[in-house]
């Protein structure tokens, strides 16, 4: 159920992060919000974490080729 009192209403309340601080009842329950909103933190961590995890292999990738050409080109 939603309840409405103008268009302004929602307008303002755009900014809002949970639903318990609108006085409009949108029928969503605050811990769903919450939930979901700590699983979008947790994957924004993890995809940072596989990023990192992904450029670090790729440095050591570049640094073991760059050196086996320096090997090869002073023998």
């Amino acid at each position: 159920m939603m309840t409405v009192r103008t268009s302004a209403h929602i307008h303002t309340n755009q900014h809002r992060r949970t639903f318990s601080l609108c006085p409009a009842s949108t029928g969503a329950l605050r811990a769903r919000a919450d939930a979901s909103r700590l699983l979008r933190k947790w994957r924004r961590l993890l995809n940072a974490e596989s990023r990192r995890l992904w450029l670090d292999d790729q440095w050591t990738a570049h640094v073991r080729r760059v050196q086996s050409k320096q090997w090869r080109g002073q023998r």
